[in-house]
């Protein structure tokens, strides 16, 4: 047998040759000795589709893709132009001003996305996908548990600032963080506090804190500030008790208060300077504030008669409030709707309420109160139904139509909407100049499929409403509701949210039949509702667009 060669040292630290791969240019490559400016240009006249598949591609077309600019461009065409061409009058302007430009375009309400408040840039690919997911109801569902047995009154709940605000007798005010889904602060009101209604100052310009006001069962009620970076409450002022009864609805829009009790008791009070008359002295009447009758005769009582109840740790301290009118009325029925807004020159404090007809059910009143800015003197008080004048002739074919008493009632000028147990909503436009308060005929909306529970519309015309059984739908009422389109399509600018399951995997549509859908609120980027399991457990559905 032959003897194999021993291999040499030599041979071990030889290595085979490598290989090395070449990389080769796709000959259908076009776009990679393009420079940036072209390929940005390129993808300017992309449909978003196209644009979207191109991020997929590469590092480099990816970040072309998600250009400011390319995003602000597809934003204003889809969302912004629209409703601009949809205003009377403005297609008779410049052309160049319908036309997308960073400098000369129409951006309307949209406008506090060019120059934001906080001084940073808006992410215009994520504004687009978050009006896109308005568009078709696509949202992230999760709940929040706020109570493990039922309250009566039924708990409070407003949203501001992606901070939740609820009260109720058991737990008093709380805060809760709706990224985190978490309790912030909790400020307790005291043994036997029941509160009835809650506002929130959403006009106030610091975003740092919430101006809140919460009306109680006894009459009184108190105003205070949430600290959104030490997350904390602080109690500003407390009105005592008063013998006109509970107070059932409120409005703050600081320095000025708007409440209305269940004996139909109107008050307005200003945390400001004392109102002087026109030669700059006090009047008694200015300090108690000025007493309207409105249908009836005018009713006092001691609500002028305030006193400031302030904790010792609290560091925003309001002044003694003044009375400014108190109005009494036997017509406004609930459900009610306050507002305060303001002109310049004037004040305007509105209440929308519900009004029993004779022959045609329930239809809408509308009452406003001027006051001057500068004197804080009352200078009129407007009434308007949404009655049609005069009557329907007894030949006439149409059916009449009798409308169901509202199970709640939302008014942001100009529109106000009302929702009934009959799985319908009625739409109104208010009208309100110088010298006229006129209400348009209410728009049936159709589209659930069972009772609406509540609903909340903007001053933009964009409103969310939930029936009892869960049923979220979102409107785009803005500019009102033609005949033609009432005539041709049922559910008229809705679109019916299905949101994604929630973490647990049941779908938010699963529900049993205790359970009940009770309000509904949102913002920019979420809807909250709340939810009563009908077991006695209550949480918040938090319906994420982001």
């Amino acid at each position: 047998m032959p003897i194999k060669r021993r291999r040499s040292s030599v041979a071990e630290r030889v290595s085979r040759p490598s290989f090395k791969k070449i990389r080769t240019r796709d000959p259908l490559d076009f776009l990679s000795i393009l420079s940036d400016e072209i390929l940005i240009r390129i993808l300017h006249n992309l449909p978003i589709e196209t644009l979207l598949l191109c991020q997929q591609i590469s590092h480099r077309l990816y970040m072309l893709a998600g250009d400011s600019q390319i995003w602000k461009n597809l934003y204003y065409n889809r969302f912004v132009l629209p409703r601009a061409l949809r205003i009377p009058g403005i297609k008779a302007a410049q052309n160049e001003a319908l036309h997308f430009s960073s400098q000369k375009s129409r951006w309307l309400g949209d406008n506090s996305l060019l120059n934001r408040s906080d001084g940073q840039k808006t992410n215009w690919k994520r504004q687009y996908k978050l009006r896109h997911n308005w568009a078709i109801g696509a949202c992230i569902v999760q709940e929040i548990h706020v109570a493990a047995q039922p309250s009566v009154p039924a708990i409070l709940v407003r949203l501001a600032e992606r901070i939740i605000i609820t009260a109720d007798k058991e737990e008093g005010l709380r805060a809760w963080d709706i990224q985190e889904k978490s309790l912030v602060a909790q400020y307790k009101l005291g043994k036997g506090v029941v509160p009835t209604c809650l506002a929130i100052d959403e006009l106030d310009s610091d975003k740092s804190s919430l101006g809140i006001a919460v009306g109680f069962v006894d009459g009184s009620w108190n105003t205070l500030r949430f600290s959104v970076t030490k997350g904390s409450f602080s109690l500003s002022f407390a009105h005592p008790a008063s013998s006109n009864g509970s107070l059932g609805a409120i409005a703050f829009s600081k320095p000025y208060l708007f409440s209305i009790t269940d004996g139909q008791l109107l008050s307005l009070y200003t945390f400001g300077p004392k109102p002087v008359d026109l030669l700059g002295k006090g009047t008694e009447a200015d300090t108690l504030g000025k007493k309207l009758s409105v249908a009836v005769t005018s009713k006092g009582g001691n609500s002028d008669t305030s006193s400031i109840r302030v904790e010792e740790d609290a560091r925003d301290v309001s002044p003694q409030p003044h009375l400014l009118a108190s109005l009494k009325s036997h017509t406004s029925w609930p459900p009610l709707s306050l507002s305060i807004r303001s002109t310049p020159t004037t004040l305007i404090a509105s209440i929308a309420y519900s009004l029993p007809t004779y022959l045609s059910g329930y239809t809408i009143g509308l009452q406003e109160l001027h006051l001057s800015m500068q004197t804080s003197q009352i200078t009129s008080s407007r009434l308007t139904t949404a009655l049609s004048d005069g009557f329907q002739s007894l030949r006439s074919s149409a059916p009449p139509i009798n409308h169901l008493r509202p199970t709640s009632l939302s008014y942001s000028h100009p529109y106000i909407l009302a929702t009934h147990p009959d799985n319908t909503l009625t739409f109104y436009m208010c009208t309100s100049t110088a010298t006229k308060l006129s209400l348009s005929h209410g728009t049936k909306l159709w589209g659930h499929t069972s009772c609406v529970s509540s609903a909340e519309i903007t001053p933009r015309g964009k409103a969310v409403s939930v029936s009892t059984r869960g049923e979220l739908r979102v409107w785009d009422l803005e500019g009102g509701v033609s005949k033609k389109k009432s005539l041709d399509k049922g559910e008229i600018g809705s679109v019916r949210v299905a949101g994604a399951k929630r973490p647990d995997g049941i779908p938010e549509e699963t529900f049993t039949v205790e359970e009940k859908k009770q309000w509904v609120g949102f913002d920019d980027e979420m809807v909250i509702v709340l939810k009563d399991s009908g077991q006695g457990t209550q949480a918040l559905v938090v319906y994420d667009f982001t």
